[in-house]
């Protein structure tokens, strides 16, 4: 018995030695990389009203971190053409708040579909601070009320709530008709939105799917002129909110106005630069291109020869296959000074 003990005992040291050297001996493993959690669709809507609750709070360090740093920002209507860059962005909405310290934002559309974003919002306040002018000249405050919807569309970075790039857009003629700077026909002072604004997230869909493909061939009509081919995709009982207009259009108006913009501009042409869909409703960010050889009778203007670019964009609602209601939102200001006779 003692001599099979001390044979056991050294095979039993001898394979813990093997055990030793062979561990010793083995890579080591390295960690597995974690994928990111992917960032949900009500993740994103959170995220999007805290910054604009941001905005309205003047919380400005908070607030420059909806964007990345490279950001870029088209600002119509309110701020500058185009900023590159956070820190330009925050420095506009700096010089917003300036001329309206109570201005303010409040949701009334939100659509979501992945990395993209577009809403309205009612934007209101009071012009109780200086504003710049369109020369670069510091103006008086006018102390006069203000209330207008403002669209806003942003594309965010896929892995991060970072706004990436962005196109914000409100009336810069109804703005300055509101406040008593000019007497163009604007938009009526809005006092009053939804008290809540409507969540739309998209399911990507058959649904969805079908919306987009009409838009997409009524936009392909609208570049031939074609208004009856318009007018397939267009509910008889639809309406036409265009934010630059007094008043709300129906479908024999809004065929009026397309009519006129071809006569003015007869090379009109609409480029998209986005379109996506979200339950009944598709966003469309594009730019209106064209020269003016023609009289232009909703703004009084004879031809000029001028060309425009004019960036937009179109929130359209569909029902039962066809568009029951749509928000336009360009700088009619912005239009107009590209008309204007040169000095």
């Amino acid at each position: 018995m003692p001599h099979r003990q001390r044979h056991n005992t050294a095979a039993t040291m001898i394979l813990s030695l093997a055990a030793l050297a062979s561990a010793c001996s083995s890579p080591e493993k390295t960690p597995e990389a974690t994928t990111p959690k992917p960032i949900t669709a009500e993740e994103r809507v959170q995220w999007y009203e805290q910054c604009w609750n941001q905005f309205n709070d003047k919380k400005w360090t908070e607030f420059r971190q909806c964007y990345a740093d490279n950001a870029t920002s088209r600002q119509l209507g309110y701020g500058k053409p185009t900023l590159n860059g956070a820190d330009a962005i925050i420095t506009s909405s700096q010089d917003f708040a300036k001329l309206s310290p109570d201005g303010h934002g409040e949701g009334q559309l939100i659509l979501v579909n992945g990395n993209h974003l577009a809403s309205v919002y009612l934007l209101s306040g009071t012009n109780s601070g200086p504003m710049t002018g369109p020369e670069g000249k510091e103006m008086k405050a006018t102390n006069k009320k203000f209330g207008l919807l403002f669209g806003h569309a942003v594309e965010l970075d896929p892995a991060a709530n970072k706004v990436v790039n962005e196109l914000g857009v409100m009336d810069g003629g109804t703005f300055a008709n509101q406040l008593g700077l000019s007497k163009a026909p604007g938009r009526p002072l809005m006092a009053k939105g939804a008290a809540m604004p409507l969540v739309v997230i998209a399911k990507n869909d058959e649904m969805e799917m079908k919306n987009l493909d009409a838009d997409k061939a009524q936009w392909a009509a609208w570049n031939k002129h074609d208004q009856a081919g318009v007018d397939l995709y267009v509910t008889d009982d639809s309406v036409f909110h265009d934010t630059t207009q007094p008043k709300d259009m129906n479908k024999a108006e809004g065929s009026a106005m397309n009519k006129m913009f071809w006569k003015a501009f007869s090379d009109a042409q609409l480029t998209i630069s986005s379109m996506w869909a979200a339950g009944d409703y598709v966003a469309v960010t594009g730019t209106f291109e064209g020269t003016n050889d023609g009289d232009f009778p909703a703004m009084k203007l004879k031809k000029t020869g001028k060309k425009v670019s004019e960036p937009y964009l179109e929130i359209d609602r569909f029902e039962g296959g066809k568009i029951k209601e749509a928000w336009l939102f360009f700088d009619n200001a912005m239009f107009a000074s590209q008309l204007a006779p040169s000095n």
